[in-house]
């Protein structure tokens, strides 16, 4: 007879994993959560925990591998979108401030682990550096269309995906404005950073 974790997919085991650390990381900090303490919140041996995570920190870079997958796609609709630019810019940032919104306490954790943990930070600066060359990419090609700026489309690129890291976490991870302020100001700030005023 299978048990009750053999009966749950790998995904679903992932998700509990997940979903119990960071339950337990509003109690108590993240460095001080043990393996054991993760395991049994969501329904694991210590054993059947090593079988899906090397630690608690493979288990938290790769759901947030996995939520900035999420938000790649969301930022996609601006940079391989068709039509106006200022409501391409905002759907995009309407995606990833939701998805970030969605995982708001996943981030928040990430970030703080980041502080410390050399492998959280490198991982960060990955994921960060993803975005920001397929946002270079984009303007390159909106630059050769003659349709921004004077600008260094690798610096615009760098200074607008830190900005906007950053005001989701103050703002969105500390609670200090909610979404329509968010996706408001920057939609505003993104393209009238970037774009010509219309003739």
């Amino acid at each position: 007879m299978k048990t009750s974790v053999e009966r749950r997919s790998r995904e679903e085991i992932r998700a509990a994993a997940t979903a119990a650390t960071l339950e337990l990381a509003e109690e108590v900090a993240f460095k001080d959560l043990t393996v054991d303490r993760i395991a049994r919140a969501a329904g694991l041996s210590r054993t059947a925990f090593y079988f899906y995570f090397r630690s608690k920190h493979d288990l938290l870079r790769a759901a947030m591998a996995q939520v900035s997958d999420e938000a790649f796609r969301e930022a996609d609709r601006w940079w391989h979108g068709e039509g106006d630019p200022r409501a391409l810019i905002q759907a995009a940032i309407e995606g990833v401030v939701d998805v970030y919104q969605r995982h708001v306490n996943l981030m928040r954790v990430g970030q703080e682990v980041a502080m410390y943990d050399p492998e959280m930070a490198a991982l960060w600066h990955e994921l960060m550096a993803r975005f920001i060359d397929a946002t270079t990419e984009h303007l390159r090609a909106e630059q050769a269309a003659g349709h921004l700026r004077p600008l260094d489309p690798g610096a615009a690129a760098e200074s607008l995906v830190w900005m906007m890291e950053r005001c989701n976490y103050v703002y969105l991870g500390l609670g200090r404005r909610d979404r329509a302020q968010v996706v408001e100001t920057l939609t505003a700030i993104w393209y009238h950073a970037l774009y010509r005023d219309p003739v």
